[in-house]
């Protein structure tokens, strides 16, 4: 969702757009996942998500964004002022769970927690899709206030935007 520009400018930004391609995408995985009992698609979300979080540059969901969704049309990019970090952070805890997920589904016999860790990511991504809320993002701004993150690199604080 970061994107670069000059550092003369000094702001950081985000392009909102890819972060609902990227949150529908994962919604979508994860309901496919649940829906047929598939644990692999929620591996590969897990892996999706965490190259997102740790090396945003790499992430599929933006390679897809900038190599097709883009050029054909579906989706134009809406860059606003805002740090990436939060962001990153939602995605990594969101891997976390799907990681968590992956591990319980395919070497236990506990499948109930693993398809719950799985719903979760679910639901809190199609909140994130549906209403604009980012509850990772949340949770970040409170860690910073509380001092065990890094305050976020903007003036403000906790905003939430709608859809």
């Amino acid at each position: 969702m970061e994107t670069k520009i000059p550092a003369s400018i000094g702001a950081l930004r985000v392009d909102t757009h890819l972060g609902k391609f990227s949150q529908g995408c994962t919604v979508l995985l994860t309901a496919l996942a649940f829906l047929f009992n598939l644990p692999v698609p929620v591996i590969i979300t897990a892996v999706i998500m965490a190259l997102s979080a740790l090396v945003p540059v790499a992430s599929p969901y933006r390679l897809l964004y900038q190599g097709i969704v883009v050029p054909l049309g579906l989706l134009r990019p809406r860059i606003v002022e805002d740090d990436p970090a939060p962001h990153r952070f939602a995605q990594g805890v969101g891997a976390i769970f799907l990681f968590a997920a992956s591990i319980v589904l395919f070497f236990t016999p506990a499948a109930a927690l693993g398809w719950a860790l799985d719903l979760i990511v679910f639901v809190l991504a199609g909140i994130n899709l549906t209403v604009g809320f980012c509850a990772g993002c949340f949770v970040y701004y409170q860690l910073g206030r509380l001092g065990l993150l890094p305050k976020v690199r903007y003036a403000g604080g906790f905003r939430w935007r709608g859809v």
